[in-house]
């Protein structure tokens, strides 16, 4: 048997002007693992630590959400890193209040990117050196790839209805 790490994330999404938008970091470049890459708040499970629970802890230490600012609408999907075989099990979290504090320690900068863009753009399939094959969405400042590229693709029907369902927020 492999073993395989646990980790999970949060899908944070933040009303705009209206418009649903997907919240991703950009990690620090000092940290070990995954320095400078573009993802969603999270991180590995600690000690009697439910997904859910790990996934809601790295939200809040790394953007800084209060408990009062967001609700955890439901679980997607759960894919596996190509290079470190850490198993990432999603969370899409409706985020209620504009309020951030970045800890700058684990996360060097934050973006908001509108959903929609995923609906004009592919996830690109990308061959690495070792032959293992992964995708990618191109934006204008950022490249977002490999397992975050993947639970954006893999959820993201689930992700618009499950909008939809919530008081209305995409039409």
């Amino acid at each position: 048997m492999i073993w395989v790490e646990r980790s999970a994330v949060t899908v944070p999404v933040i009303l705009i002007n209206g418009q649903p938008h997907i919240i991703l970091i950009k990690r620090s470049r000092r940290l070990k693992r995954h320095p400078g890459q573009i993802g969603f708040p999270g991180g590995l499970l600690e000690k009697d630590e439910t997904h859910q629970q790990a996934a809601v802890r790295e939200m809040k230490e790394e953007i800084g959400i209060q408990d009062n600012c967001y609700r955890v609408i439901k679980q997607l999907s759960t894919v596996v890193t190509i290079r470190s075989s850490v198993e990432i099990t999603s969370f899409l979290v409706i985020v209620e209040c504009p309020d951030f504090h970045l800890n700058r320690g684990e996360v060097e900068d934050i973006y908001f990117v509108p959903i929609e863009i995923f609906e004009k753009i592919s996830c690109e399939e990308i061959k690495l050196h070792d032959g293992k094959i992964t995708c990618r969405y191109i934006l204008p400042d950022f490249v977002i790839w490999g397992a975050t590229a993947k639970i954006i693709r893999n959820s993201l029907e689930e992700i618009k209805e499950a909008l939809r369902n919530f008081k209305g927020v995409v039409k």
